[in-house]
């Protein structure tokens, strides 16, 4: 979002000039280890553990907030933050206490905070140097927007995407932000593979990073970053830390995640092992054989006033259903991967900000985005998969509020697998299964 508002237009040769700088620095100690968080009892353990179905290897918890320094707390307080979410209570120990970590957790449960926190304690704690201290991966420009956002409450950021010509994002690395005069140099780099491998082959060095976070890593395997992903790990010091998360669990995101971390990361799984929901969403399926359209302007009127977010499978579809809608009086903006960035972010601005409440999109939304407010998640088109269908439904109920999301059935295009995969999930959520759904697996 900000680098296309920048007013710098920087030349390659005075980014390649600081490059330079950079290489020259000295590879410094890495400090991991940070005593900050009072010790739990066991007792206090064992019921965190048990009330908030984790497994893995917790030996403290972060009950509260007070143990960061009074700056940070009034941030979060400003943000009506108050207390860790239970992915934050688990995580937080374990980075300040120096492990490589590994998180498997569902969509809206804190991740962000989880390891942005003890991320800029990390940084304070290092000694001093040029380049920036922690890289962070993720799978979009709207989830490395989404984390710049949490990260810039406490530090200074560089994000860089692509669908913005480089040479404004050179400012950002370059630390250029209102004057030539006033440079502020990044402390945390976060990015899409693609785009960081650019500058990489411009010059750009990452010997000064201690902490690498990969978020949705698996999303990033899906999207075919695995090589682009090795390449930046291999220029990266092998004592770093890393922080490895990811919503689901499959073999290949197993393996990723064994090669990337040091040896012994604490493995973490917050919540159900396998496909599981949010429990504060609501779900509701609507098994529909034709006249799906009529049904869904139903919907949207009886639900007129709340905010929408409307996945559809095509892009073009995205398009016809806008159209549709306002053809029956419904304002709707469509949002999908071909739309220039600049209007990406204007549409979402919008959407954030409430001047439209009803956007309909692809799975480009389906992850990363973070609007706390969406009341109701529509499914007009089921999704191929299950996983998709937790990511899209995710969008609600964030930051421990209560959500809907309301899904149009077809059977005749859903493969008996989703089938049996969408009943799993409804029962492990507590959800009202239609019989007709249970007599399809029959």
């Amino acid at each position: 979002m900000r680098p296309s508002k920048q007013k710098f237009n920087i030349s390659f040769r005075e980014f390649v000039k600081h490059c330079e700088k950079l290489k020259s620095d000295q590879e410094t100690k890495i400090i991991k280890s940070i005593k900050l968080i009072p010790t739990a009892s066991p007792d206090e353990i064992n019921d965190f553990v048990n009330s908030n179905q984790i497994e893995g290897n917790i030996t403290n918890i972060a009950k509260d907030f007070d143990f960061l320094p009074k700056e940070y707390s009034s941030i979060l307080s400003s943000k009506s933050i108050t207390s860790p979410t239970p992915i934050q209570k688990a995580i937080i120990p374990l980075i300040l206490e120096g492990n490589d970590v590994i998180a498997v957790a569902e969509t809206g449960s804190g991740k962000t905070l989880a390891y942005a926190l003890p991320g800029v304690i990390h940084i304070q704690a290092q000694p001093q140097a040029l380049g920036p201290r922690i890289l962070v991966l993720a799978p979009t420009r709207e989830l490395v927007q989404q984390i710049q956002t949490q990260y810039e409450l406490f530090t200074r950021t560089c994000c860089v995407y692509g669908g913005v010509y480089k040479n404004l994002q050179y400012s950002e690395l370059l630390g250029i932000k209102q004057s030539r005069n006033n440079i502020s140099l990044p402390s945390v780099i976060i990015g899409t593979p693609g785009r960081l491998l650019d500058f990489m082959k411009d010059g750009y060095p990452l010997k000064s990073i201690t902490q690498v976070v990969l978020d949705e890593a698996d999303r990033m395997l899906d999207m075919g970053f695995e090589e682009q992903i090795t390449q930046i790990f291999q220029k990266v010091r092998k004592e770093r830390q890393t922080l490895f998360f990811s919503a689901t669990w499959p073999k290949e995101v197993q393996k990723l995640a064994n090669f990337l971390c040091n040896e012994n990361p604490n493995l973490l799984q917050i919540g159900e092992q396998g496909l599981s929901v949010n429990k504060n969403i609501q779900q509701e399926i609507i098994i529909v054989y034709e006249n799906k359209f009529e049904q869904f302007v139903e919907l949207a009127e009886r639900l007129k006033g709340q905010k929408l977010l409307i996945f559809c499978q095509k892009k073009i579809d995205t398009q016809k259903l806008e159209y549709r809608l306002s053809l029956h009086g419904l304002k709707a903006r469509y949002l999908h991967g071909d739309l220039k960035q600049a209007e990406r972010d204007y549409i979402m601005e919008d959407f954030k900000t409430g001047a439209i409440n009803c956007l309909i999109t692809t799975n480009l939304a389906s992850r990363g985005l973070d609007i706390s407010d969406v009341d109701v998640v529509i499914n007009y088109d089921f999704p191929d998969n299950i996983e998709d269908y937790i990511h899209r439904i995710g969008r609600t109920g964030r930051a421990g509020k209560k959500g809907l999301a309301i899904s149009f059935f077809e059977p005749g295009s859903i493969n008996n697998r989703v089938k049996s995969e969408l009943v799993q999930v409804l029962q492990q959520s507590n959800q009202v299964i239609p019989q007709e759904l249970f007599n399809m697996m029959q």
